[in-house]
Order: C-alpha cells, then sequence, then structure tokens
C-alpha cells in the first residue's frame, strides 16, 4: 500500500481573524494576512487501506502516539475531512493517519493550521484529488472547510492572504509573496507550554458578545491595506506598527467578550516590554504580535534577528525560543512516519 506524507507549516498572522461569517464553511469575517513559519511544521503520513475497518489518526504525544478522539472538536473535525474527501473520491477505503508536530500545540502558535493543512493535503492526495492539491485556490478552501480558516494560509509559501466572502467559492488564500520575498523573521517566544484555557472555536462562538467587536471590523480595514502594502515594499516599521495595533485590538476584544478570554500570562507582558524597550531604546525594529495564546511571536528583520533572540532569551520567564524564517508552504515529502 502506498505511503503518502505531507509537511506544512504554520503561520503568525499580522493581520488575524476572529469570529467567521458561515460557522458550517469556516469563512472569516474579515481578510487576514499571515506568514509562514520555518521551524513550527507538522508532518502527515497516510495510508489508505480498503483492509482496514474503521479510519485511524494517531498523533504524536512525547515518544508515543496516541488516537485522536472523536470526541473532542479537533477530533470531530478531522474525521469530517476524511469523510467528505472520501466521498469525492466515491471511495469506502479507511485511512491510517500518523501526524507530528515541531512545536507545541494548543499554545497559540498556530497548530491548528499546519495540522489541518498537512492532512487535508495528504487526505487529497491519497484519494487521487491531485488536481485540487496543484490549484492552490482551490486546495485553500477545501482546507478551510477542515474547521480552521488560518490552515488555509499555510498551503502557500512566504506572505499570504485569506479573503472573506459571501460563499464558499468566494473565501480562498493569495499569496502576497513567496518565501524569497523579504528576509523577514518571527522569533517566538515560548513562556508557558501549557494547553490554553479558552480554545479557539470557544472563543470564535464568543467574539459577538464583545461591545468592541463591530469596531474592530470597521477600524481594522485600512490597517489590512497597510499591511498588505506594507510586505509589498517591505517596509518593516509600517509592519509592524500595523501587526502590535491589530494584536491589540484582537485581545481587547477576546478579553471583552463573554465568558472573557484572558490569554497572557506575566511572561507575555515581559517579551512585550522587551521589544517595545529594544526599539525604543536601542532602535531595533522588532515588534510583537499575539495569536489566541500566551506565547510571543517578534517580528524583524534578519539583519537584527541574532541580536533580538539573544536579549529575549536573558528575559527570566522565557523558557525558549523558536526561529523561523518565510518557508514553503504545504508539500509533499518522501520520508514517512511509519
Amino acid at each position: 500500500m502506498k505511503k503518502i506524507t505531507v509537511k506544512s507549516p504554520a503561520n503568525i498572522a499580522f493581520i488575524k481573524y476572529w469570529g467567521q461569517t458561515k460557522l458550517n464553511l469556516y469563512i472569516p469575517r474579515n481578510n487576514n494576512i499571515s506568514m509562514t513559519l520555518s521551524n513550527c511544521q507538522t508532518i502527515t503520513t497516510i495510508v489508505r487501506d480498503p483492509k482496514l475497518k474503521e479510519d485511524i489518526i494517531e498523533i504524536q504525544k512525547g515518544d508515543k502516539y496516541s488516537p485522536l478522539l472523536k470526541d473532542t472538536h479537533k477530533g470531530k473535525n478531522a474525521y469530517d475531512q476524511i469523510n467528505r474527501i472520501r466521498k469525492m473520491s466515491k471511495s469506502k477505503d479507511k485511512v491510517h493517519i500518523r501526524s507530528k508536530n515541531s512545536f507545541p500545540s494548543d499554545a497559540g502558535i498556530a497548530s491548528s493550521a499546519s495540522g489541518f493543512s498537512a492532512l487535508t493535503g495528504a487526505l487529497l492526495l491519497a484519494f487521487d484529488q491531485k488536481k485540487i492539491f496543484d490549484d492552490k485556490k482551490e486546495f485553500s478552501k477545501e482546507v478551510r472547510l477542515c474547521g480552521s480558516a488560518s490552515a488555509a494560509r499555510s498551503i502557500y509559501g512566504g506572505f499570504v492572504e485569506l479573503k472573506t466572502g459571501n460563499s464558499h467559492d468566494e473565501s480562498y488564500a493569495i499569496q502576497i509573496g513567496d518565501e524569497k520575498h523579504w528576509d523577514l523573521v518571527d522569533i517566538v517566544a515560548i513562556v508557558s507550554q501549557e494547553k490554553k484555557k479558552t480554545s479557539t472555536s470557544q472563543g470564535h462562538a464568543a467574539v459577538d458578545s464583545s461591545p468592541y467587536y463591530k469596531m474592530r471590523l470597521i477600524e481594522m480595514q485600512p490597517r489590512i491595506k497597510t499591511t498588505r502594502e506594507a510586505i509589498r515594499k517591505k517596509n518593516i516599521r509600517k509592519l509592524g506598527a500595523a501587526t502590535e495595533e491589530d494584536t491589540i485590538s484582537l485581545h481587547i476584544v477576546m478579553m471583552t467578550s463573554k465568558p472573557p478570554a484572558y490569554y497572557w500570562e506575566p511572561g507575555t507582558i515581559a517579551v512585550m516590554k522587551s521589544v517595545i524597550d529594544c526599539r525604543e531604546q536601542e532602535g531595533l525594529q522588532s515588534y510583537f504580535s499575539i495569536d489566541a495564546g500566551a506565547n510571543v511571536h517578534v517580528i524583524c528583520e534578519k539583519k537584527d534577528a541574532k541580536e533580538i533572540e539573544k536579549k529575549l532569551k536573558k528575559i527570566p520567564l522565557v523558557k525558549s525560543t523558536i526561529y523561523n524564517e518565510p518557508c514553503e508552504g504545504t508539500h509533499e515529502i518522501t520520508k514517512h512516519l511509519f
């Protein structure tokens, strides 16, 4: 039986989305823009086996692989994606899947993005849908349906924008610049490896209860344009300012939703302050971005990255760092997990 293995990166969103227009289609309420992360990757191996009686998904936890349970949110989305793509191919074959991450899961480093883009890519290839896999626009739409719209941004390399829309066909990813476009670096300062208390899906569900959410959707529109142009023109100051503004805007909505979602830890604040100090006191152009978690992404240009990472490692509450450059999007590899 043929094994297929797909590798896919996580991504850091400079412009983030929170909330969806059509829950069953997972369409984000606003355009969002990100960069792929070279050292935050998911590898997924799949075998299509007509002798299997049921689908098997195993996720690496430590040194072992454990079954992904169907009654969990991620489990339901993953098994639903298997069934949907299997139906496209008119097959009845079951699959055995193994998946592992190179970074902490559920800690605000977009593990769903890398995980679901890798899963969808592996499924498309296993069920003879290579035409869709090779068509990035169509591929991104299929990935979005897995339940993680941010995963649709991982299929391209480099700098990517995911469009909102009123229908399935209107919401898809486009590439602003490939992985060689700009020597930008994202250093993830790990301050917590604990699973976050409020999941991303729970946060999306509560978004309309924030009194600031509607204003965010309005005030962010010029910021989306600024971010897109800053990437095209490689302007770190404009990109960084827009990225920090969007992070604060997002977390205000999170903290004022009902129930509120508080993701920051003391280490989060310490890193934010350090980044600002580096910029204001030493002239190092570094900027923070924080997803739904405690860990902080520090954005800078490659020429300043070593010095900035050195400073981050000196912060007592920083446990470790992950250095990332823009990288290739979802792609097939030959080294299998089993």
